[in-house]
């Protein structure tokens, strides 16, 4: 599984990944382990296209059934590490300081050596903002070694450090060495966001020696590698395929409930029928008939709630002023999603989902999340 959505993320086919991965999480069969590894690649799917909060929200979904595995100290470091990785794109450098001081001192050895190297590239990196750069170099050329044995494709993010590290130390001609050897590996495997990364970097490095010629010529080539590659464009994308999946399975499984509904009342008919001719044959068996009219009773009743429980606990919108959205918010609560499982659905933030649920409290005059649950 992890090979083919590498293959598919390295050819830019995310929604193939989102489609296979969405198989998994909305499969009622999967286990804690199998939406731990679903959720985990979904945050990788979501990096690649620099979509990072959806990337941690899938990181924090990954963390919480990872957590119930036998490994838990591991999927913790693991989580921790990926972090990291987040924060330090984003430039978030406390962030980062904060999980290397946590992560100090811990056994790192069962990382995957592409997550290795990334993580000697992140060393690398802050230690180069903190001017020691022979403990930089030490760690990237580490970083290097790790790749090219067991992951080259990866090898432009170490190069793209390497340019930074030779012009602080007056290396030009190195720090051209590096973005050419870089952009070969980029172009080789034919990785898209290495390619334009190591064209941003080499045109950060130009603008900061002043060659302002070789700075506006690499920053045109950026612009026109970025017409193909619209990070936006596919970041919606694989929402809508995440929404077209759960509605496809919400259907079959309406579907499904139906035909237990038709089959099981057909059963109960019969049942009912076979009860009123035992009751016609002879009074003795009268006390009988009405104790399974009951039991078939009460079995109607428990299916009918069940299958029909979402529509019978709807809340009248018009009666208390609410919108739509709110409505909607409203039944995704009573499903038991979270803030962020809401928010991913209806493709809103976090905070405009406890907006609008700080506006239903008070409309509805309840206190708590849960008392949406008795209404």
């Amino acid at each position: 599984m992890n090979d083919q959505i590498g293959e598919f993320n390295n050819s830019n086919q995310h929604e193939e990944s989102i489609r296979l991965l969405e198989t998994i999480i909305l499969d009622d069969k999967s286990k804690p382990m199998d939406l731990y590894n679903a959720y985990f690649m979904k945050y990788t799917t979501y990096k690649r296209i620099f979509n990072y909060t959806e990337a941690l929200a899938n990181l924090e979904l990954a963390l919480k059934y990872g957590l119930k595995s036998h490994d838990e100290q591991k999927i913790r470091v693991r989580i921790d590490v990926e972090k990291l990785f987040l924060y330090y794109d984003q430039q978030q450098f406390d962030n980062v300081k904060e999980i290397l001081k946590r992560l100090s001192g811990t056994n790192l050895d069962f990382l995957p050596p592409y997550t290795h190297a990334l993580y000697l590239s992140v060393l690398g990196s802050m230690a180069t903002k903190a001017e020691k750069y022979e403990e930089a170099e030490k760690y990237l050329d580490e970083a290097l070694v790790i790749l090219h044995k067991d992951n080259p494709m990866h090898l432009p993010l170490i190069y793209r450090k390497k340019i930074d590290l030779n012009r602080r130390l007056n290396r030009y001609d190195k720090s051209i060495e590096n973005f050419e050897k870089g952009l070969y590996y980029a172009e080789k495997y034919n990785i898209d966001v290495y390619i334009i990364g190591m064209y941003m970097d080499i045109s950060t490095f130009y603008s900061r020696i002043g060659d302002t010629e070789n700075a506006l010529r690499t920053q045109h080539k950026i612009n026109e590698l970025n017409t193909f590659y619209d990070n936006t464009n596919k970041s919606g994308k694989l929402h809508q395929v995440e929404k077209e999946l759960l509605t496809s399975v919400e259907k079959s499984r309406s579907k499904k409930n139906q035909f237990y509904f038709i089959i099981f009342s057909s059963i109960s008919l019969l049942g009912l029928g076979i009860l009123y001719f035992l009751y016609n044959s002879g009074k003795k068996k009268r006390i009988v008939i009405q104790e399974k009219n009951k039991e078939i009773q009460n079995e109607l009743d428990k299916v009918s709630f069940e299958l029909g429980e979402v529509n019978a606990n709807k809340i009248d919108g018009k009666n208390y002023n609410l919108t739509e959205r709110q409505l909607e918010i409203i039944d995704l609560v009573k499903q038991g999603k979270t803030n962020k499982e809401i928010g991913a659905q209806l493709f809103v933030s976090e905070n405009t989902v406890k907006y609008h649920l700080k506006i239903i409290f008070e409309t509805l005059g309840i206190n708590k999340r849960t008392d949406l649950l008795n209404l």
